[in-house]
């Protein structure tokens, strides 16, 4: 079935998700040479910045907080980005910091280890040491097993760390300001490295029997989720370090993780065509949001096919999960609906394929990076979160699963609705 009649069919019963801005390389997405990938984009957790990965050995670092507003005009696909100015008519790619990481891109991340609240963009000068506990610092992997520290304000190398064999797949830092970073690779291993200790690699941890595709933290840093090959979605505990649950259900390698806000959640999307949203306490399956409709049977699964989920991410309020597939559509999909369709869709680049997808950290906008090193943006969807569901999720980020503790006492028609089991 050609994607423009697939695109009529998803759209009769969902509405378009609407594109506000372009970050083009001009490359063909369908014929290009190895290296101009954008295999990850990143957004500062303060929103101060966005890097972007666009290919052969090029990161472009933007000032997010400047570079949004000129989206707020709901741009459409075809629009020129090159000459953004602000109300004030500021250019914003004035600001811009280029940087040849050396090496091909696979993996990119921000980290701080100031509390997000307090965390302020400033303008660095070049005599000014950077301090690691205060200062914005991003990671980058490289297609050689090396890590690279930047000093995302001036471009300058910070630190280059050394021990995976095999490319790095992903990079994540702790959200609770400690400093950790956690890299993902080929080499079938986690490394954890501190950055207060100059990047002192302490640990270690091997579980996964093939590659690992992707990581990522509990909001409280407590645990850490991996997947990888052979059908693989691990859970760990970042306090002792150790293997705390395996998620069973894929029946094909899992590409993308992703946990809500509160952390009660945890989504999972995979070559099997489906992304699978669990309990992240208990392990149970809450929601599977299909990509083929009827969903194929399990022998499809396991094997090739045009349905693979490459990237999966909760909205900031939780409400909504946004999903990138091999069939070349993005979709969002509303969590608070019974719905088992999106609830609308949008489309890659003509003749490109998008590899990763980030919300921003307060919402408004999705970045999806492109096989071409391009990316778009998307308007992300907005909803005012019922009194109920925010109470929710502020029980849960604060005292976690309290369904299952003896010493709390619980309506009972409250349990499901606490669980995610209702929404």
């Amino acid at each position: 079935m050609a994607p423009e009649r697939v695109l009529r069919d998803l759209l009769r019963v969902s509405g378009e998700a609407r594109v506000i801005g372009e970050l083009i390389t001009g490359r063909d997405g369908n014929n290009y040479a190895p290296g101009g990938e954008s295999w990850k984009c990143a957004f500062a957790p303060d929103e101060s910045r966005f890097a972007w990965s666009c290919g052969f050995r090029k990161v472009v670092i933007l000032p997010w907080n400047r570079y949004k507003n000129c989206l707020l005009g709901h741009r459409h696909r075809g629009q020129s980005d090159r000459n953004n100015t602000n109300g004030e008519g500021y250019e914003v790619f004035a600001e811009k910091i280029n940087i040849d990481a050396g090496f091909p891109v696979t993996s990119l991340a921000f980290g701080t280890g100031t509390p997000e609240q307090e965390l302020v963009p400033v303008k660095r000068e070049y005599w000014t040491r950077f301090n690691f506990s205060k200062d914005l610092i991003l990671a980058t992997g490289h297609n050689n097993g090396r890590i690279r520290i930047w000093d995302p304000y001036t471009g300058k190398l910070l630190l280059e760390l050394t021990d995976h064999m095999k490319p790095v797949t992903d990079l994540a830092f702790a959200p609770d300001g400690s400093l950790r970073l956690v890299s993902a690779s080929k080499d079938c291993t986690i490394k954890v490295w501190d950055m207060s200790d100059d990047g002192n690699m302490f640990k270690t941890l091997k579980e996964h029997p093939g590659p690992i595709r992707s990581l990522c933290w509990s909001p409280d840093g407590r645990y850490l989720c991996s997947a990888g090959d052979k059908q693989k979605v691990l859970l760990w505990d970042m306090n002792s370090y150790s293997l705390s649950k395996r998620f069973c259900g894929h029946y094909n390698n899992v590409l993308s993780c992703a946990f809500s806000p509160d952390g009660a959640m945890l989504a999972t999307a995979s070559c099997d065509t489906r992304v699978i949203i669990w309990d992240t306490s208990s392990g149970e399956q809450l929601r599977v949001l299909n990509h083929m409709n009827p969903p194929p049977g399990v022998i499809y699964m396991s094997g090739e096919n045009n349905s693979v989920v490459r990237g999966v991410g909760f909205s900031p309020n939780g409400c909504h999960v946004v999903t990138i597939c091999c069939d070349g559509f993005i979709r969002f999909w509303n969590l608070m609906y019974e719905e088992d369709g999106p609830e609308s869709v949008g489309s890659a680049l003509p003749g490109d394929a998008m590899l990763n997808c980030s919300f921003s950290p307060v919402g408004g906008a999705v970045s999806v990076g492109h096989a071409s090193g391009s990316v778009v943006f998307f308007l992300a969807p907005t909803m005012v979160p019922s009194l109920l569901h925010l109470s929710r999720m502020s029980v849960r980020r604060s005292l976690g699963d309290i369904t299952a503790r003896d010493d709390v006492v619980l309506p009972h028609t409250l349990k499901p609705y606490l669980q995610y089991k209702q929404w």
